[in-house]
């Protein structure tokens, strides 16, 4: 070989190298299983309150598989994409649920990459992303609470975005622009924008803001938002209809412990009937640590509706109290168990108790 073409070689192999140094793409995401007993508070008629054995996905974390992309620009500034589909693997269907046609105003199924669906820049001077993405009252309620995002389980989570929550819009906004603060000596703030693309004005833009600060082992934040529009699986909003929905955390890790707090209010306007009221809500936790390897996590969760005017619902607390174990075999493999007790002050109620053991891993 020539000098020459050795040089060529040389450069052609250095570029090749110096590109996938700078790109990067990867293949990840959670599957979890579980084996329960469940029952749910209700009549002692309906099919939630009759104790059902089951093989069920997506208790502690909802299913996903992702694909995610970062490009090096040069000069600080960086590109990435992120797309995320919810699934459940006990079924191999995708999304998080079927559309429910059995109710008035039918339910959408979610979209295919429901979970996430954007792109985005960053540098120095924080992050700007464009797409469907995470919700950041959502991320405050994973944030502050010891079962995290559990769907199925965390208290904080099925009374805010969850099956007894009252939660207008989804867990992850569509046709979101945010904005996000690099950290600042532990100060983080986000501002996002959701459009509503409606010429009939039925769905209008939204808004929401956040700020968190941690510093060591303390940790405290709040979000606010004013949700005027909704895309699939939640229903859309019709003209005038409008939710504020505000959240505050705080947690506290004392090393033997770890303690967690949180405080919220749902506000509708624009709504009759059912849907007329307005809902406060707090939820306190513990993560106690077993081992290197195990933590106990308990929580209990309360939520207060009450009527506004000419709104039809009585008041009613619903009571969510979790206790479980959760044990690492590996970094990416857990094992738990969990016992929850779901209480709703409503007549004729009955409690509910159910019985969850999980098996769950990260790729």
């Amino acid at each position: 070989m020539s000098i020459r073409k050795f040089a060529l070689s040389a450069l052609a192999l250095s570029a090749a190298a110096s590109a996938q140094a700078q790109s990067s793409y990867n293949v990840y995401g959670v599957i979890d299983l579980s084996v329960a007993s469940m029952q749910l508070s209700g009549l002692p008629t309906a099919a939630d309150n009759k104790r059902t054995t089951k093989v069920d996905s997506n208790s502690m974390t909802t299913s996903y598989l992702g694909f995610k992309g970062l490009e090096d620009l040069g000069g600080g500034l960086k590109a990435g994409f992120v797309l995320e589909a919810f699934l459940r693997p006990d079924t191999g269907a995708q999304g998080r649920s079927d559309a429910n046609t059995t109710v008035t105003p039918n339910v959408p199924a979610d979209n295919f990459w429901g979970r996430a669906a954007n792109v985005y820049l960053q540098s120095d001077l924080g992050k700007l992303t464009v797409g469907r993405q995470g919700n950041l009252l959502f991320g405050q309620v994973v944030s502050y609470n010891p079962f995290g995002g559990a769907f199925g389980l965390s208290p904080a989570v099925r009374l805010t975005f969850g099956r007894w929550g009252n939660d207008r819009g989804d867990s992850s906004w569509s046709n979101a622009v945010t904005y996000s603060t690099p950290n600042l000596a532990g100060f983080t703030g986000t501002v996002s924008y959701q459009a509503g693309e409606d010429s009939a004005l039925n769905e209008r833009n939204s808004y929401a803001l956040s700020a968190n600060y941690v510093n060591g082992p303390f940790a405290v934040g709040g979000a606010w938002q004013t949700v005027r529009s909704a895309e699939a699986p939640k229903v859309n909003l019709t003209q005038g209809q409008r939710q504020n929905f505000g959240l505050f955390g705080t947690s506290y890790d004392f090393g033997v412990l770890k303690l967690f707090g949180q405080y919220g209010e749902f506000s509708n306007s624009g709504y009759s009937g059912a849907l007329r009221i307005d809902t406060q809500l707090y939820q306190l936790g513990t993560s106690v640590p077993v081992g290197a390897s195990g933590k106990v996590l308990l929580s209990y969760g309360e939520s207060k509706e009450k009527p506004v005017s000419g709104g039809t619902t009585p008041v009613t607390k619903h009571r969510i109290t979790s206790l479980g174990y959760d044990h690492n075999l590996s970094k990416r493999t857990d094992v738990y168990a969990v016992v929850m007790v779901d209480k709703e002050q409503l007549p004729r109620y009955e409690s509910g108790t159910s019985l969850v053991f999980g098996l769950r891993h990260a790729f």
